[in-house]
């Protein structure tokens, strides 16, 4: 091969095999820009994209580029693929298993019905972001104080609101000082045989991309607002479990997500080797791309964790099931 197809093959192979080594150049830095982001968010699909400029390389039939191509993917897939499919549990003794239904409601447009009639098939505790005034009257209406009466809400107009439901009865715990450009909301469980109360929150972090303006500045602001709230939730519940679900607008290639975990915290998905496990955007005919909701662990064991279609909603819900320790 000579001419002009051979140097487009190896300018798309160059082009493949950059954009796969700066996702991982990114990755290890925090996040500060939208080039950044873009690079941090694809992460996941560095394999596949180091592996077309492999392919690329073989057919302009440049060996030493076909060479790098190989060393890319390898570096790629070493780095990658053991955060999502090796799971690393914690033991766990005795214990009672905690469902959590996690759930962004896109503004309150998510369908009461079907998503009550999911939790209550599912679920001992939802924790819910995006949550309005209507859409709790709606849920009402649907018969969520039946299967769970007990609640924590803060509900708002748009996507400010956040909430918590839960069969076992609850404590409401105060996160502090309002946290900016994130929504919390937190209680105590009282589950039976468990002997220390476990600690849930449901969360929501502003987005770096907020209607379709750079708005990272604000994300930052807000992650590391949910990194201090973390921190103090763990000096508060001590050796008694601590669950934190929600919206992150985090995927685990963003350096500020996963330096959450630390001081014990562990990713569900991490957790239990669930593989890639996307949730956003899902109101579309294409398959979601983005990893940002999560289910957080401290001092306990996530087993399982699963995606569902939520009606209405532009996010999967995230359905984890949690062995909580009966004694510290």
């Amino acid at each position: 091969m000579s001419g002009r197809p051979r140097v487009l093959l190896t300018t798309l192979a160059v082009a493949a095999l950059a954009f796969a080594v700066a996702t991982l150049v990114m990755r290890a830095w925090p996040v500060s820009n939208v080039f950044a982001l873009v690079a941090a968010i694809g992460s996941p699909y560095a394999p596949f994209v180091a592996l077309a400029g492999l392919a690329l390389a073989a057919l302009s039939r440049r060996i030493r580029l076909s060479i790098i191509a190989v060393l890319v993917v390898t570096a790629t897939a070493v780095f990658l693929v053991p955060q999502y499919y090796f799971g690393r549990p914690t033991e766990v003794n005795q214990y009672a298993d905690i469902r959590v239904l996690s759930s962004n409601l896109r503004k309150g447009q998510a369908d009461a019905s079907s998503f009550v009639g999911l939790a209550r098939e599912s679920a001992d505790v939802i924790t819910a972001s995006e949550l309005t005034p209507e859409e709790v009257e709606r849920f009402s209406q649907a018969g969520i104080e039946e299967v769970f009466p007990y609640s924590v809400l803060v509900p708002a107009p748009d996507a400010g609101g956040i909430g918590l439901w839960s069969r076992f009865p609850l404590t409401t715990v105060t996160p502090g000082k309002r946290p900016r450009n994130m929504a919390i909301t937190a209680a105590r469980l009282r589950v039976p045989g468990v002997g220390l109360d476990p600690l849930v929150a449901s969360v929501h972090v502003t987005s770096p991309v907020a209607n379709e303006t750079n708005t990272v500045d604000d994300w930052r602001s807000g992650i590391a607002a949910t990194e201090a709230v973390l921190d103090g939730f763990a000096a508060a519940a001590g050796p008694a479990a601590v669950i934190i679900a929600g919206d992150f607008n985090s995927t685990p290639d963003m350096r500020q997500f996963r330096d959450l975990l630390t001081n014990g915290y562990r990713d569900a998905v991490e957790q239990t080797g669930a593989g890639f496990v996307p949730t956003f955007p899902a109101n579309s005919w294409l398959p979601p791309v983005l990893a940002i909701d999560h289910v957080l662990t401290r001092g306990c064991r996530a087993t399982a964790v699963h995606a569902m279609e939520i009606a209405g909603s532009d996010h999967r819900a995230l359905l984890a099931i949690v062995q909580i320790p009966r004694t510290p």
